[in-house]
């Protein structure tokens, strides 16, 4: 039986107080807010769909808090927020998340893709911007969002080292310097001009997108070797290189040149985690629950507000809510 809007207020805002309660770091309050949201979540198919989301939410939160460095800055906001009882009052109520933006505040999804690495780098780009940068060898380089790299240029060898995010890649030629892009996953040395790379703590991508280029795993045990030509896209990560799907060249350029992303069949998680990329703050969303729903669409990565109203117009049970300035949750 569907329920009015004040009864999905009313539950709402019971939401955000289980988003804080079940994030604490005290673990007595942990278990006993464990024990009666569980009992919370058997009222009704509507409890245990909000309570999927908050799950999501308290998921994320943990994701964003891996370091040392930012678990201090998550405990001092939860303790905060656990001691506002008048803060739930004035929420803009939207959504199961909404206590995360007070509880968390910009700062954390500031730290959460700012690293000492990234703050140190030779280059570094900074959220919702495209960085064009001419190295002295006279190749191009364009970071995507908060990206960041170091630049190592020598008399045998010209090194850049990619520390987070998205690259683009437009290499000058000399023949008496290779050109490297490496990250802790490997190497990947240009025997041509263009090609993008994304990297993670967890895997790093390579889109071909002309000539060739050499890519080679850092696994000092079992290295391998693979020669990568236009169109072609793999992956390395601690097993080794994976081969991925063919690349369409064109809609891969369109995203460098034109800021569009041009998708066929790409499940809306992952659709969702490009426009993530280019915002200005954090985009949360269910990740798993997502990736059945295959988007064919052409979408602006700088206007992110825009990508999300034309997904909504295509995909109508999918609900965006503008939490604040920096963050959007959709259900």
């Amino acid at each position: 039986m569907a329920i009015n809007k004040q009864e999905h207020h009313q539950l709402v805002e019971e939401a955000a107080l289980w988003i804080v309660q079940l994030s604490s770091d005290d673990e007595s309050t942990r278990k006993n807010a464990q024990l009666q949201f569980n009992q919370w979540k058997q009222n009704s198919q509507q409890h245990q769909k909000i309570a999927a989301d908050i799950e999501q939410c308290i998921l994320s939160i943990q994701n964003v808090s891996q370091s040392t460095q930012h678990k201090k800055v998550v405990k001092s906001a939860l303790k905060a927020g656990l001691g506002s009882a008048k803060v739930y009052k004035n929420l803009r109520v939207g959504s199961a998340f909404a206590i995360a933006s007070v509880v968390l505040g910009g700062s954390i999804f500031y730290l959460s893709d700012t690293s000492i690495a990234y703050l140190q780098a030779d280059i570094r780009g900074d959220s919702a911007q495209w960085t064009t940068q001419t190295l002295q060898d006279g190749s191009r380089l364009i970071l995507r969002g908060k990206s960041a790299v170091n630049i190592n240029f020598q008399a045998n060898q010209r090194v850049v080292e990619l520390v987070q995010g998205q690259i683009h890649v437009d290499v000058a030629k000399d023949p008496q310097r290779p050109f490297l892009v490496k990250t802790k996953h490997g190497q990947i040395q240009a025997l041509g001009t263009a090609f993008s790379v994304n990297y993670t703590s967890s895997t790093t991508e390579l889109k071909m997108l002309h000539s060739r280029v050499r890519v080679q795993t850092a696994n000092k045990y079992a290295k391998q070797q693979v020669i990568v030509s236009a169109g072609q896209a793999v992956s390395m990560n601690q097993n080794g290189l994976q081969s991925g799907p063919a690349l369409n060249i064109y809609n891969e350029q369109q995203k460098w040149n034109k800021h569009q992303l041009m998708v066929e069949d790409l499940p809306l998680d992952q659709v969702l985690k490009e426009l993530d990329q280019n915002y200005k703050g954090k985009i949360l969303f269910n990740a798993e629950a997502l990736s059945k729903i295959q988007v064919n669409a052409v979408l602006p990565l700088d206007q992110t507000q825009e990508a999300l109203k034309l997904l909504s117009t295509v995909f109508p049970k999918l609900k965006v809510y503008q939490i604040t300035p920096y963050l959007i949750v959709i259900l």
